[in-house]
């Protein structure tokens, strides 16, 4: 799914202070992209969530939270020769390991959205990772309707950290993280 920022209209955590906590549900085929650097020069993949629950309070949004998994065994990557060797045992080994979780442990407000600490299992190896978090309204919307909201979430991690170190010669140890997707109020 693709989205432009520009599309959309900045929605800042401090302005929904009526809002109370709250589950979304992610839009039908919602992905998670990646860029891994390959000879130095950027590559981009993406990688199916198959499930989501987020708990958004807009109030309080200590009382957010996250928890999100991802179909590592659909991962592909805009390099198709690339994407046997991406799921293979020396990467993300996705016979053993099909699936990938996040989990939050913490959600602080911070200037423009939030800061999301948390816990990536990828290979059995659970990691801290902390993403950013922010929110948009499609500019048609109302400025109280948080019924439908864009989210865009990034980060980073380092590959080896969990165990996935094939091809370290040819690409580099960092993964960059984007996740844009549409979020609608369950219910």
């Amino acid at each position: 799914m693709e989205r432009r920022l520009f599309l959309c209209t900045a929605l800042a955590w401090p302005l929904a202070a009526r809002a109370a906590p709250t589950p979304y549900q992610l839009a039908p085929q919602s992905e998670v992209e990646f860029t891994f650097f390959l000879a130095g020069a950027p590559s981009r993949g993406r990688m199916p969530i198959l499930d989501a629950d987020l708990q958004l309070d807009f109030r309080r949004v200590s009382a957010s939270r996250v928890d999100v998994t991802l179909d590592a065994a659909g991962a592909r990557t805009n390099l198709p020769l690339a994407n046997g060797a991406l799921k293979g045992p020396s990467i993300l080994d996705t016979k053993r390991y099909p699936r990938i979780r996040y989990t939050s442990s913490a959600v602080r407000a911070e200037e423009g959205g939030a800061r999301v600490s948390g816990e990536l299992e990828l290979r059995d190896q659970r990691q801290p990772v902390t993403l950013s978090a922010r929110f948009f309204r499609q500019p048609d919307r109302d400025p109280g309707d948080l019924s439908q909201l864009v989210i865009e979430l990034r980060g980073a991690l380092d590959r080896s950290a969990f165990g996935a170190t094939g091809f370290s010669d040819l690409v580099a140890d960092r993964i960059e993280l984007r996740c844009l997707a549409t979020i609608n109020r369950a219910g």
